[in-house]
């Protein structure tokens, strides 16, 4: 790096500079998309050229007359700002999960005892050995999107200061996410439906502490202390998650707030950045909460859903900067979409986990024309793909896949992960040799993150 280059973060900690970020709200935001992270924690602003083994990654900066060239050995990760979710329109699009713990995402074109093929948007079709398949679980058919973004600042409300907070400040939208650093809230009607889905991706520096209001009508801040005081609004639910625990309250009117329950959640303080879901059912009276793809805790009220509105509220409670991207809005169709449970060894029976929440236990001997063939104790039996929820494979012969030295971990968008020792990554295709399916050429808009010596 020459003494020329003065780039924003050079003397800065990757910490304190995400900090600037997030405070600040502007630096180069449009013209650096891109973040490099660096095992010492510097961070740098940029646009990925490519990596090569052999020449390592080159990187370009607004402020460098060329591009600057990093071996792997100095990165952690890359973080490739936002990228468009992968199309889920066919009733047989899965998630495939292998031994690895990795997963892939495409339609499911064949299954039988000796491979599984998987038609990708990202990489064609994809041949994966029976033995490196761990799961597989349908979508269920593509839902109806509500929102996807956040892709500026149109369409939300900010909030007029917060009640009993003497220096309010804003959510700011800061490389396709909304970051604050200080107390702030921000609101849309974004039409939620009666059974609904919300993820979003959270990151934050120290402790956090996020109230999210769901189903009000409200796009102002609420003051829980005294209700009668603020303007009209109907009953909501307000989800509060912080470092060590999560609570649902239902917020009325000239009446006292009730807390429909709380849970503590180990898995925040182990941790800066997590995936957010909320599983929303009016039929079902319950708000799910998931972290990872893994429940955290579920809900039920028991007088009945009571929440009347359609928008949403997110109000950062003045705990450490914050970061909320890859927003996702769908209507739910009652799937937990929920990651599955680490691999028992020797498992000799398939068991194909249905919608009902009933099991059938078996072998399974193929997938053809939507339905899966299984061998079980008492016959042949063929169930339609519209009513697995989840399929687990025996795992007796399976094949785990070791993590190979100098391997490292693509993020698909939204949601998914590959392991590969890298070929070459250029703007125009990403080469691959993975140890699951051997080597394929991937399009580079489906990652988002890059992950430089991940951890089995």
């Amino acid at each position: 790096m020459t003494p020329a280059f003065q780039p924003s973060c050079q003397r800065l900690r990757g910490r304190a500079c995400l900090a600037l970020l997030l405070v600040l709200g502007a630096l180069n935001t449009l013209a650096a998309p891109h973040a490099l992270l660096f095992r010492n924690g510097d961070l740098l602003t940029g646009q990925l050229e490519s990596i090569t083994p052999t020449n390592g990654l080159r990187w370009r900066h607004a402020d460098a007359p060329a591009a600057m060239q990093f071996t792997p050995g100095a990165l952690a990760e890359v973080h490739l700002g936002a990228q468009p979710a992968p199309p889920a329109g066919s009733p047989n699009f899965c998630f495939v999960r292998l031994t690895n713990g990795d997963e892939l995402s495409g339609n499911l074109t064949s299954l039988n005892a000796r491979e599984l093929v998987l038609d990708t948007w990202f990489a064609g079709p994809l041949t994966l050995p029976r033995a490196r398949v761990a799961a597989l679980r349908p979508a269920g058919g593509a839902p109806r999107a509500i929102f996807a973004g956040p892709d500026g600042m149109d369409g939300w409300t900010h909030g007029k200061g917060l009640p009993g907070v003497a220096n309010a400040g804003e959510w700011h939208f800061l490389n396709g996410a909304f970051v604050a650093a200080q107390s702030a809230s921000i609101a849309r009607d974004v039409k939620l439906p009666p059974e609904s889905s919300m993820e979003f991706d959270l990151a934050w520096r120290g402790t956090f502490a996020l109230a999210i209001a769901l189903y009000t009508d409200s796009l102002q801040p609420v003051r829980l202390a005294d209700t009668a005081k603020e303007p009209p609004f109907c009953p909501f639910y307000s989800l509060q998650v912080n470092s060590y625990s999560t609570q649902v309250l239902l917020v009325r009117q000239n009446e006292p707030i009730r807390q429909i329950g709380m849970a503590i959640i180990p898995t925040l303080q182990q941790t800066n950045q997590a995936r957010i879901a909320i599983k929303s059912s009016r039929e079902q009276k319950s708000l799910t909460l998931l972290i990872n793809g893994v429940v955290a805790k579920q809900w039920v009220d028991p007088e009945g859903f009571a929440a009347r509105g359609t928008g949403i509220r997110f109000v950062h409670q003045g705990q450490g900067p914050l970061r909320l991207a890859n927003l996702r809005i769908t209507e739910w169709d009652g799937r937990l979409d929920e990651h599955v449970a680490p691999l028992v060894a020797n498992v000799k029976d398939d068991v194909a986990r249905l919608v009902n929440r009933d099991s059938v236990v078996g072998q399974v001997i193929e997938w053809k024309d939507g339905k899966f063939r299984l061998a079980t104790a008492s016959g042949p039996i063929e169930v339609p793909i519209e009513r697995i929820a989840q399929l687990d494979l025996a795992t007796d012969r399976s094949q785990p896949a070791p993590l190979q030295p100098g391997e490292i971990r693509a993020f698909f968008a939204g949601r998914g992960s590959l392991t590969f020792a890298l070929e070459s990554w250029t703007e125009k295709a990403v080469r691959v040799n993975s140890t699951s399916f051997g080597k394929a050429e991937i399009a580079p808009r489906a990652f988002s993150r890059i992950v430089f010596q991940p951890q089995p």
